[in-house]
Order: structure tokens, then sequence, then C-alpha cells
């Protein structure tokens, strides 16, 4: 059964979430859970068992476990691996379908009234490629950072971004990425390459791939919701992030190492965008053992 079915509103709600790495060798845990867990794979292989049915769940792919099933790796990473998990849950009953067994002209089960709202069936399939990589990478990291704040309007913003996901999920099942998510595909696979260079600028990137600054960040804004600088100072502060967690050094050679010469300006960007400062964040991750 392939495809998860469940009827909304109510949405699923967001639990909790992270980042993971195997190296080259280990496997994923033998578990239960009574929770949904979501795998999606930034870089290698996981090799996942549930319920007797193998995944290779690759680089771009997700894979959705369900609560009471085992699962766990059927042999070890070939390569090193790094992967997101987000837990969630429902709450209403759900079926677990074959995705050639759905009627999709039943999709609206009530139409709205003045006193009640309208009710959908919502399908979405447990194993498959992520088209837009780039905003599903990008909304996670966002969903990942309200985690560290604790008022009542991060934790409904999380709900909020965590819903962005799973309609971008299901929509990525039935969908051909347009002009739009090609550039942006374009301008994050250039930033990613080159975002050690202390230079780039916007006139950089429109000079690589011979489009217009305007265009570049009117495709950027209607993809994934920010600028492509907005996006270069959200990835440099990613990778910042896991050396901040992974290793000790200083925060002038992170600073320089993610393309961000001025080390009190990177001091003030990371306070700006993470709400903590930077040493901050290290002590937290390094206590609470990610």
């Amino acid at each position: 059964m392939n495809t998860l079915t469940f009827q909304v509103p109510p949405f699923p709600t967001y639990i909790t979430g992270g980042e993971d790495y195997f190296k080259k060798g280990k496997k994923h845990m033998k578990r239960v859970f009574s929770v949904f867990d979501i795998l999606i794979v930034k870089k290698g292989c996981i090799y996942m068992i549930e319920n007797d049915e193998k995944y290779d769940v690759k680089e771009g792919e997700y894979l959705i476990l369900v609560p009471g099933f085992e699962h766990a790796s059927y042999q070890p990473c070939q390569t090193d691996t790094s992967y997101y998990w987000i837990h969630f849950q429902l709450e209403v009953p759900y079926e677990l379908k074959n995705l050639s067994d759905i009627n999709w002209g039943l999709i609206v089960k009530q139409d709205r009234t003045y006193t009640e709202p309208a009710k959908h069936t919502f399908h979405l399939p447990r194993y498959g490629k992520i088209g837009s990589k780039e905003f599903i990478f990008h909304e996670i990291e966002r969903l990942y950072s309200l985690n560290e704040a604790n008022t009542p309007e991060k934790r409904l913003k999380e709900q909020i971004v965590f819903q962005e996901l799973i309609l971008q999920l299901q929509s990525d099942s039935i969908r051909i990425p347009s002009s739009a998510e090609q550039v942006t595909k374009q301008t994050i696979t250039f930033i990613q390459t080159h975002y050690k260079n202390d230079k780039i600028k916007m006139e950089t990137i429109s000079k690589e791939l011979l489009f217009h600054p305007d265009y570049i960040t009117r495709c950027m804004q209607k993809t994934i919701g920010v600028t492509p600088m907005q996006y270069l100072n959200f990835y440099r502060l990613s990778v910042a992030k896991q050396l901040l967690s992974t290793t000790n050094e200083k925060l002038e050679a992170i600073a320089k190492q993610v393309g961000i010469s001025d080390s009190t300006y990177f001091s003030r960007l990371f306070k700006k965008v993470e709400g903590i400062t930077a040493m901050e964040y290290r002590r937290l991750v390094k206590r609470e053992g990610r």
C-alpha cells in the first residue's frame, strides 16, 4: 500500500524533526514508532525495510514510515549519507492504499457551508522523488530553525510551514517543473557551488545564468519565497550551523569558510536569522548531543 489517505481538515500535526548523518557502513536501527516518520535524503542513500517491503531512498527522495510498522536498514549505507527526519501525527483515521486504486475525481467529500468547512480526501504517496528539491530543503531548514524558539507564535508558524511541506510533497507527485522552478534550480545550484566566494553578487549570478537579475529574483520569490541573496545568506548559515555543531573552530574561521569575510557581520546575521548567537547555538546543540 503505497499511498497515505486521510481527510482534511484537520491537517497533520508536526511534532519535531532534525538532520542526521550515517557514515559509510552505518545502518538505521530497528524500531517501531507510534507516530509517522518522514525520511528525506539530502545526500547518499538509505536502504530501508518496513514490514518486509524494501526501499532504496536516494538523494532527493523521501519515505513516510507508518506508526506500528517495524522499520530498519536492510543493509549499511554504501556512502556517507545525510537525511532529514520529520515526525508527525494524524488526528483522524487514515488508510493505506495503492495509488492505482485511487479515484481522483472523489477528492471533495463535503462542500463548505456557513457553519462547516469543506472536507477533502488527501492522498500522499509514501515513497517518491522530490520534484522541487530546493523548495523542500529550504522549507525544512525554516521548520528546524523554528524548533529553537519556544513561543506560541513560533509554534503556530511550525505548523504552517509543515503544512506547506506536505502540500508540496503531494504536488510533486503529479506535476512538471515550471520555467521559474528551472531558473530557481540553476540559481541554487550556482549558490551552493560558489557560496564560499565572498564576492558573489546578483551581477555574478546573472552573468553566469544569462538571465536578467530582476527575472532571477522574481523566479526565486515565486518558487521558494526568497531572493537569491537571501538564499545565499540562508545557505551560508546552514553550513555554518553544521560546522558549529561538529567542530571546535572559532567563529572567524567558520565565517570565512562560508564566504563571509567580516566575522562581526556574520555574528549579526546569525543572531538576526536564528534568534540566538552563534555561540549560544553551539552550546545548545552540543548540550543536546546533536
